[in-house]
């Protein structure tokens, strides 16, 4: 794509970042607010095909611009994804099994992301990049179909009896339950910073792999599947079971197991980052062991923070919750991340040439040190907003 409309490495961060971010970040909360009044399961199935449809139609992009609102489409479909998703597995799981469950909503991201690469990287050695997109797309919108037709709609409040909500607070009046919460503006800024890192990296790490390890498209996306989004969709899992489990006996274990994940993984990564490319171990760069490891810790706190989201939430504004978190943190973490590395690494290019990638990636890597405070404030008042949410829930039955 670079080469074929002669693009920076700005235009390219543009493109992963700001052309999803801002349009989705535009209709997330619209679409939340359907979703806490209406058929999750529909909401979620046509939204499914609308980002598949666009995904396919990058096949007809003849220009950046053209390839941006391509990427813009997509930003519209996904900001119905989340939001809907986490709010029906929140009435499907009980609070002790939420972490875990609510795990499969970012598991599947992290693998599919992987997945999309290998396969994108395949596809495009073997045909063109325009077919990578088709090939991406195309499963997508077959799969909304049968999303439709097969997913249960589950009663509002099923997995908590004696918890209802008859009927949905105006979104004004949500967004004050939800902002008066100190856990949910602590996890709001602690999440603005680790997705910022995250998407930062991710969309990045494989033009790393390109740029540093010499390495084609397929054995760039393979590699960096087997060394970030398995380990990470493992590490999301694990943060989840572990939450659960240490959350029985105290709440603030919800907020401490994705400090804790910080703690380990940044320093991980930011060692994968600078190790040398020719330090191998058994013909593999040791600096993929130190990315399998660190990706693992770096993902503990997704699943906790979705579960103390759902968990401070009152049941019709469940959907609300992530959205508000999302409408931010799209416009800052995906909106921002990408495209800084790129700007960063245009910048460094006259000195470091191709070693550029690796430097600016450094910025997004060491940023999520900030997010540990913030999960360790949070931890002082979750289990008080978590009680606040199930008197409130009680006075409303």
């Amino acid at each position: 794509i670079k080469a074929e409309f002669d693009l920076t490495d700005t235009q390219l961060g543009l493109l992963m970042g700001p052309s999803f971010a801002l349009v989705h970040a535009a209709v997330v909360i619209p679409v939340a607010r359907l979703a806490d009044a209406s058929v999750r399961r529909s909401i979620v199935a046509f939204c499914l095909f609308v980002w598949s449809l666009f995904t396919a139609g990058a096949y007809v992009a003849q220009s950046f611009v053209q390839l941006f609102l391509m990427r813009m489409g997509v930003g519209v479909g996904e900001a119905g994804g989340s939001a809907p998703s986490y709010s029906m597995l929140a009435d499907y799981l009980p609070p002790e099994h939420r972490a875990r469950g609510l795990a499969a909503v970012p598991m599947g991201a992290t693998l599919g992301l992987g997945l999309g690469m290998i396969v994108g990287g395949y596809v495009a050695e073997a045909y063109d990049w325009r077919t990578a997109f088709l090939a991406a797309g195309v499963p997508g919108m077959m799969l909304a179909i049968l999303f439709r037709l097969t997913v249960r709609e589950p009663e509002r409040g099923a997995s908590e009896p004696g918890k209802r909500s008859l009927e949905r607070p105006r979104l004004s009046e949500a967004a004050r339950y939800l902002l008066a919460s100190p856990t949910y503006r602590l996890i709001l800024f602690a999440k603005i910073v680790l997705l910022f890192s995250s998407l930062g990296r991710s969309l990045w790490e494989p033009g790393f792999l390109i740029r540093v390890y010499d390495m084609g498209e397929a054995s760039a996306a393979t590699w960096y599947f087997l060394t970030s989004p398995v380990p990470s969709a493992f590490g999301v899992f694990l943060g989840g079971w572990l939450a659960d489990r240490l959350g029985r006996r105290d709440d603030r274990w919800y907020l401490w197991v994705p400090a804790l994940g910080q703690v380990v993984a940044i320093p991980l990564l930011v060692a994968f980052l600078l190790w040398p490319e020719n330090h191998r171990v058994a013909g593999v760069p040791f600096a993929f062991v130190l990315s399998f490891f660190g990706s693992i810790a770096g993902a503990f706190f997704i699943a906790p923070m979705s579960a103390v989201i759902q968990g401070i939430a009152q049941l019709r504004m469940r959907a609300v919750a992530v959205a508000l978190m999302t409408l931010v943190t799209s416009l800052v973490g995906m909106g921002l991340g990408p495209v800084l590395v790129g700007m960063l690494s245009d910048a460094m290019t006259a000195r470091f040439g191709e070693e550029a990638i690796r430097y600016s990636l450094l910025v997004p890597t060491i940023v999520p040190l900030l997010s540990i405070g913030m999960c360790v404030l949070g931890a002082a008042t979750v289990a008080r907003d978590l009680e606040r949410s199930r008197l409130a829930g009680a006075a409303s039955t």
